[in-house]
C-alpha cells in the first residue's frame, strides 16, 4: 500500500479488500465501547493518510469519504446483523439460546453484552432480522459535499502521485483546513 506509485484507487481498494476485513475481523462476535471503536476509526485514518503520504495533521473524514471507505462501526454492524440472521438459520445450541433471549425481549428485558442485546442497541427489530433473510446492504460513503468532491477529484488525477504537485499540495490544504 505504501508503494509510492500507486494511485489512491488503488490504494483504497487494497486497503478495502486487505486492511479493513483484517482490522474488523471477528469484532462482530463481542461487545466494544465507543472508545474502542473511535480508537479503530482513528487507526483506520492513519492508515490511509500514511498510504497517501499525507501528515497526521490531516482530518481523514473527507478523505474517507472521497475513497468511499465506510466506516469501522458501519461495517461492524452490517457483520453482526448478517451473523445474528445466520444463527437462526441452522439448528444449534446457539440458535436455541437466542431463541430464549428473543423470548425475553417480549417482556423488555436484554442481557447486556449479548448479540441480542447489541441488535437492539443499534435500533434494529431483533425479530426481523432473525426471521428476515434479506441482505443487509452496505452503507452509502457518498455525499454531496463541496470539499469531499474536491478532494475526490483532486486524489484521482495523474498528477497526484507526484511529489510535491499542485494537486498533492491542495488535498494536503483541504485536508488540513477542515
Amino acid at each position: 500500500m505504501l508503494y509510492a506509485g500507486a494511485t489512491p484507487d488503488v490504494q483504497a481498494y487494497m486497503y478495502k479488500c486487505i486492511c479493513q476485513p483484517t482490522l474488523t475481523y471477528g469484532l462482530e462476535c463481542m461487545s466494544s465501547t465507543t472508545i474502542q471503536m473511535r480508537r479503530l476509526e482513528s487507526v483506520q485514518g492513519r492508515l490511509i493518510k500514511q498510504s497517501l503520504g499525507l501528515s497526521k495533521l490531516s482530518h481523514n473524514t473527507a478523505l474517507l469519504k472521497a475513497l468511499n471507505i465506510e466506516k469501522i462501526e458501519d461495517i461492524v454492524n452490517r457483520n453482526l446483523l448478517s451473523l445474528y440472521n445466520r444463527i437462526f438459520k441452522v439448528e444449534s445450541p446457539g440458535r436455541r439460546l437466542m431463541q430464549h433471549l428473543l423470548s425475553r425481549v417480549f417482556y423488555g428485558k436484554t442481557v447486556p453484552g449479548t448479540l441480542l442485546d447489541r441488535v437492539v442497541s443499534i435500533g434494529e427489530s431483533p425479530t426481523k432480522r432473525a426471521f428476515n433473510s434479506q441482505h443487509v446492504p452496505k452503507t452509502s460513503v457518498t455525499n454531496n459535499d463541496g470539499l469531499v468532491n474536491s478532494i475526490r477529484h483532486l486524489l484521482f488525477t495523474d498528477n497526484f502521485t507526484k511529489p510535491y504537485s499542485h494537486e498533492y499540495l491542495l488535498v494536503h490544504l483541504l485536508s488540513i483546513a477542515l
